[in-house]
């Protein structure tokens, strides 16, 4: 699947927004302008939104203000957290010895509620929540 392929929009977890938008990898960068030109719909989920950040100021300080210009964007839509939704982020899980992170399974259940694929860095963290997710992971983002 390709950015050209998708019909309705993307899901970012944590390690694909800490990496859009810095401008020190073309290929994510390149990645991110053509969603915008293309009106693709990039969904940001409030837990992954936090964890890149702190992910952003620990490593990327430089470039804060560039990944704020991508938040600014009217194609990303951030993912509210509301009880409801953190309860079912939790399903899951359910049964299995599972300790995933709030952000990545809340990535996951927004994904699947809209049948999109998310946006990764890191792949595995979300297929051992959902082994069926469709992951994408762009060159040079890994």
């Amino acid at each position: 699947m390709s950015i050209d392929d998708t019909l309705g929009g993307f899901v970012f977890d944590a390690s694909a927004l800490a990496a859009l938008g810095g401008g020190e990898n073309i290929y994510a960068t390149t990645w991110a302008d053509r969603a915008a030109v293309g009106g693709i719909v990039l969904r940001v989920s409030v837990a992954a939104l936090s964890e890149a950040w702190q992910q952003i100021r620990r490593h990327d300080a430089g470039h804060v203000e560039q990944r704020r210009d991508l938040l600014a964007s009217p194609m990303v839509l951030i993912e509210a957290l509301e009880e409801a939704d953190a309860a079912h982020a939790g399903e899951p899980v359910g049964g299995r010895d599972l300790d995933p992170g709030v952000a990545a399974a809340q990535v996951a259940t927004c994904a699947r509620a809209r049948d999109w694929p998310v946006l990764a860095a890191q792949a595995a963290r979300l297929r051992v929540i959902d082994p069926e997710l469709t992951v994408e992971t762009p060159p040079g983002m890994s």
